[in-house]
């Protein structure tokens, strides 16, 4: 019994070998200690998970099916290191759970639970990810900080040529009688050389949120309190109708400085046919000072308008931050950094992503924190 256990395991290793599959375990744990000065109307310190990216742990599959094509699939958990929670709604694979099939020379196709191209194209250059802080477009406004993920969705990646590539997604309603409620299209164009980078990404979703809980966008669309925008202006019961945007940005290598820039164009329609436009303007700058310390800083002028409201005024904000990272070793960094948002306008709103809104028109938090990659 004992040598046909030893045989069947050979005879399976060896297939596994010749076709060169691979399932790939990885992960991703950060934690922090924050102070935020208005939070409530009160200051506050406490333990945050996912200061400097989220915390999670995944796998990566790939079936080498021959001639250049391969079967692939991934699962992504997001977890609350503080307390161990899964996050995303509480799905067990929340930040992602795809399938499809990839070519060297058709590119791939994936289905399941995905990012839209503002995340794919657009995430490395905004401040939060390349400065190392927790800076995002005021609530997260155009997505381009991953705030919500779509179900449903197919998406295609080309091959690069030449540094150049092209995305899109759909993600389906599954509503009979109303295809077109909850569905979301996004658009992307990449294109990277040694010292250079650049993309742009277009969205478009219709009637997102709990509403049609089957749709593209549900439960994560709505809830946190850091995500701004999702619902009227008149009234937290009424939701968004449609949400369009456009961005585009780049970075720039000067040895071992680099400068990204970002800029996004967002319009909601809600359903009460209220509506609001924002404008997105980013700049940030980081500098390797030495393999292992890393200097950030950035700024993102935010302004927008509401329609249909009374008593309408124009809306600004004004983010900033700094940040210091200190590599242990490949895996493992420490950081500490700075946020601060300004607001300006009767309905403009302060908060920094990972808290509750500001009782006043201004908030600030330090973090200091560790990170390990697995």
């Amino acid at each position: 019994m004992k040598k046909i256990v030893a045989a069947t395991a050979g005879i399976l290793f060896c297939q596994l070998a010749a076709a060169q599959s691979s399932v790939t375990l990885y992960g991703l744990m950060s934690v922090g200690i924050e102070y935020v000065n208005a939070e409530k109307g009160h200051s506050n310190i406490k333990m945050l998970s996912g200061t400097m990216q989220n915390s999670r742990w995944g796998l990566k599959i790939r079936e080498d099916l021959g001639g250049g094509n391969a079967a692939i699939a991934q699962l992504e958990n997001g977890f609350d290191i503080t307390s161990g929670a899964f996050q995303q709604g509480g799905r067990m694979f929340g930040r992602q759970a795809f399938i499809g099939l990839s070519s060297n020379q058709f590119g791939s196709i994936t289905f399941g639970r995905q990012y839209d191209l503002f995340w794919d194209d657009l995430q490395q250059f905004e401040a939060a990810t390349a400065s190392h802080s927790l800076a995002v477009h005021i609530g997260d406004n155009d997505n381009a900080f991953g705030g919500f993920r779509y179900n449903n969705s197919v998406k295609y990646v080309s091959p690069e040529v030449h540094g150049l590539s092209v995305q899109g997604l759909y993600a389906f309603s599954n509503q009979a009688g109303s295809f077109g409620a909850n569905r979301a299209t996004s658009f992307g164009i990449s294109y990277r050389q040694t010292s250079f980078r650049a993309a742009a990404a277009y969205l478009d979703i219709d009637r997102p949120g709990n509403a049609i809980p089957t749709g593209a966008v549900t439960d994560d669309y709505v809830g946190a309190p850091f995500i701004l925008f999702h619902t009227s202006p008149l009234g937290t019961a009424i939701g968004v109708e449609r949400q369009r945007e456009f961005g585009a940005g780049g970075a720039y290598m000067f040895g071992p400085v680099t400068w990204n820039v970002l800029f996004s164009d967002v319009r909601f329609r809600y359903r009460d046919q209220t509506s609001l436009h924002l404008d997105n303007y980013d700049t940030s700058l980081t500098w390797q000072v030495t393999p292992s310390i890393l200097l950030g800083a950035s700024y993102i002028y935010t302004n927008g308008n509401y329609g249909g409201v009374p008593s309408n005024a124009p809306m600004h904000w004004q983010t900033g931050s700094l940040s210091v990272t200190y590599s242990l070793s490949k895996r493992t960094d420490i950081y500490v950094f700075s946020d601060a948002v300004w607001a300006y306008g009767a309905r403009a709103t302060a908060v920094t992503w990972l808290n509750s809104p500001s009782s006043t028109k201004q908030q600030i938090n330090v973090v200091a924190g560790i990170r390990q990659r697995f």
